[in-house]
């Protein structure tokens, strides 16, 4: 990526990431959960769909029912990315759709799933993971961001 997007980029949603892994503090499992590893990727399915339409505040809404990160947290992501979206567009263009990754999981309690948000020029890695907790899966952290190459890493 060119240093004029990466610096963009950077900018934009580098607070957009650090709100989310600093909000890690849970709040007491208010959280709705998921019951099966496949309505994990439904919702997941259903956050990118929106996402890949440029809606991506509709897609953190989906988010914010099974989210066990500090809701305060994820409605200021929320906020960040309202905000930066259309100048992010600018720089990237639309979003044209999304595409599914990969999933990992780790033993038999966090699952990671990976997309990218497809826009006219540039790919926007979303990673989320899932946590398994004794009622059932719920979001214990996402991010979006520039970073494509970190796709490459496996």
């Amino acid at each position: 990526m060119p240093r004029r997007h990466s610096h963009f980029c950077s900018r934009f949603l580098a607070p957009l990431l650090a709100a989310l892994a600093l909000g890690g503090a849970l709040h007491s499992a208010q959280a709705d959960t998921l019951k099966t590893e496949a309505e994990v990727r439904a919702l997941a399915d259903k956050v990118m769909a929106e996402a890949g339409a440029g809606r991506t505040d509709d897609a953190y809404g989906l988010l914010s029912p099974y989210s066990l990160v500090d809701i305060r947290a994820l409605e200021n992501a929320r906020t960040q990315a309202r905000s930066s979206r259309m100048a992010i567009e600018a720089l990237v263009g639309n979003s044209v759709g999304y595409e599914f990754i990969r999933s990992e999981k780790v033993g038999q309690s966090l699952l990671k799933l990976t997309y990218i948000e497809k826009t006219e020029r540039q790919a926007i890695p979303w990673m989320f993971i899932f946590y398994k907790a004794p009622t059932g899966w719920a979001v214990s952290t996402f991010s979006n961001g520039a970073d494509v190459d970190a796709l490459f890493d496996h």
